[in-house]
């Protein structure tokens, strides 16, 4: 793949990041009456991990704090902390930590969606098809184009369902 194509997927998906489909019928959380605020708050598991890995209860976590205190092994977990530190100053915050579980989560979903044969690894092949298929969604009424409309309905189902998507979060191939 050149390297002005390779530039040009890379922009496709992240126009559509989250263009992972929720199979008609798939369980959402029901929430209260039409209009009202839905009873579900993302973070929640996020800031209890991070409660837990605050070991001394300041409200950051430190990169020894977060090594001592994950399933992680020492390298990993290292590499895993560094990332979500999103400022550098050697402390996360419960929106550092959450933001970047977040975004890790999003990413693995999408992995996942684009790894067509599960394998743990893209191959060209597959994110071009992952691509062609963002395209089709995002082409409402199939005439090549997307229209800016088709864009923003597209871009708003995703993020809404990428939240309760069908196939699992982790798949046990990324767990490793």
């Amino acid at each position: 793949m050149s390297g002005f194509a390779l530039r040009g997927f890379i922009a496709l998906l992240a126009v559509g990041s989250c263009a992972v489909a929720v199979p008609a019928g798939a369980d959402k959380p029901s929430g209260k009456a039409d209009g009202e605020k839905l009873d579900v708050d993302p973070y929640a598991a996020y800031r209890a991990v991070f409660k837990r890995l605050d070991a001394n209860g300041d409200g950051t976590v430190s990169e020894a704090e977060y090594v001592s205190r994950t399933r992680w092994p020492e390298a990993k977990a290292r590499a895993i902390w560094r990332a979500s530190d999103a400022d550098g100053d050697g402390q996360d915050t419960a929106l550092e930590y959450c933001e970047n579980r977040r975004v890790t989560d999003e990413a693995k979903k999408i992995f996942a969606w684009l790894d067509a044969n599960e394998d743990g690894k893209l191959t060209e092949a597959e994110a071009v098809a992952g691509a062609k298929r963002i395209f089709a969604e995002m082409d409402a009424d199939a005439s090549g184009d997307v229209l800016i409309p088709e864009y923003l309905a597209a871009r708003w189902r995703w993020q809404v369902d990428i939240r309760w998507a069908a196939k699992p979060l982790v798949t046990p191939h990324l767990e490793r």
